[in-house]
């Protein structure tokens, strides 16, 4: 790969502009087109104590809610093996689900909760809180993580009790919908825990298994994982610093939740899986259940927007226009972890940015690389 296109010195010398107002800290960007990776580069520090590392596009990183769409292609994959239909109620593979209203969530399909229009509101926590150094990241005061158990109506009891994902989808049973099933939208992070244990359910197996075997080896995303002991420990991977002041932060890690935001990726993994999406590779995924992905969710017989006329959801991917080009993506953050992957499909343009940092330069140099390579 060369950078001897305008195109590439334009973006690189976009994003290094950029980067002057975040001294130290890093990013690492992968675009593909057409068929194959056309660019990928870091740019600043992966870790900067003790030492300054650099970071580069193979740099392990947290992707956080861009790991629902691998539960979602997941989900999918049972779908074309015929095992189960997105429009089954969640209730007929696991019993045991249920909210306040059983004969309300007794109607809640798998699309409901992939499309985010189950009825669930979307502050519950229980699925973020149950992450091992949760006392840790709700330490700054010593009243801090009572009061983010508080906020969230958790006991420590409670979330001591959370084992596995099967306890956390039998915890849905204290959660009151806040509007009619199907008839609304409310992103709920917690409810992608009830996918995966879904799949587990119905297949007999662990979904990072299936995750590895089924579409990260033939995808060749070698470095791709949930694993947050290996990432830890890995020489090229992220430390997280939040502020001007880039006080570092607790390593994002939860095994329970890993579907709902810890897989961790680099900017090269995430292109080659992009690549896929674009390309409707057969071999991972039916191209039209690719398309079913991407389809805005349906309201009432109608198609429901998100806060304009274009914005809408499909199956854990956000749908948009940018400059009357539609695009595809979903993103992910927490703290300091900032991701993106982003598709324009008429321009099999893909667009992946991973940040070590809080703010929103990942949405500027998206929407510069969409310009570039598309001249609007």
């Amino acid at each position: 790969m060369t950078y001897s296109d305008d195109k590439y010195y334009q973006i690189t010398d976009f994003i290094e502009k950029q980067m002057h107002n975040h001294n130290g800290v890093g990013l690492s960007v992968a675009i593909v087109k057409d068929s194959d990776i056309v660019y990928s580069k870091g740019f600043g520090h992966s870790q900067i104590h003790p030492v300054n590392k650099p970071i580069d596009a193979d740099t392990l990183m947290s992707i956080q809610s861009v790991s629902k769409n691998f539960v979602a292609v997941s989900i999918m994959q049972l779908v074309e093996k015929n095992m189960i239909s997105l429009d089954d109620s969640v209730v007929d593979y696991l019993p045991y689900f249920r909210t306040k209203d059983k004969q309300q969530s007794d109607t809640i399909t798998i699309r409901h909760v992939l499309s985010h229009t189950a009825g669930f509101p979307s502050d519950l926590g229980i699925a973020n809180m149950t992450a091992p150094n949760i006392r840790e990241i709700f330490s700054d005061t010593p009243t801090e993580f009572q009061e983010a158990l508080d906020y969230y109506r958790l006991t420590e009891e409670e979330l001591y009790s959370i084992k596995n994902r099967e306890d956390i989808t039998k915890w849905f049973k204290k959660v009151e919908l806040e509007y009619p099933v199907g008839k609304g939208w409310n992103y709920c992070t917690d409810a992608y825990v009830i996918l995966a244990d879904l799949f587990e359910k119905v297949t007999g197996s662990s979904w990072e298994k299936h995750l590895k075997e089924d579409i990260l080896i033939p995808l060749n995303m070698n470095r791709t994982t949930g694993d947050s002991a290996l990432v830890e420990s890995e020489e090229n991977s992220a430390r997280y610093y939040l502020g001007e002041e880039k006080v570092e932060t607790p390593f994002p890690k939860n095994q329970i939740s890993a579907p709902i935001g810890y897989l961790y990726s680099t900017a090269n993994d995430l292109g080659n899986y992009l690549l896929f999406h674009l390309n409707k590779d057969a071999t991972i995924l039916r191209s039209d259940l690719i398309e079913e992905m991407r389809k805005p969710v349906q309201l009432v017989n109608e198609e429901w927007r998100f806060g304009s006329e274009v914005r809408s959801y499909g199956l854990a991917w956000f749908t948009d226009t940018y400059k009357g080009q539609g695009v595809v993506e979903h993103g992910g953050g927490q703290m300091a972890v900032r991701s993106l992957i982003s598709m324009v499909p008429q321009h099999k343009l893909g667009i992946v940015v991973l940040l070590n940092f809080d703010g929103t330069i990942h949405h500027d140099i998206c929407d510069k690389i969409i310009d570039v390579f598309t001249g609007s």
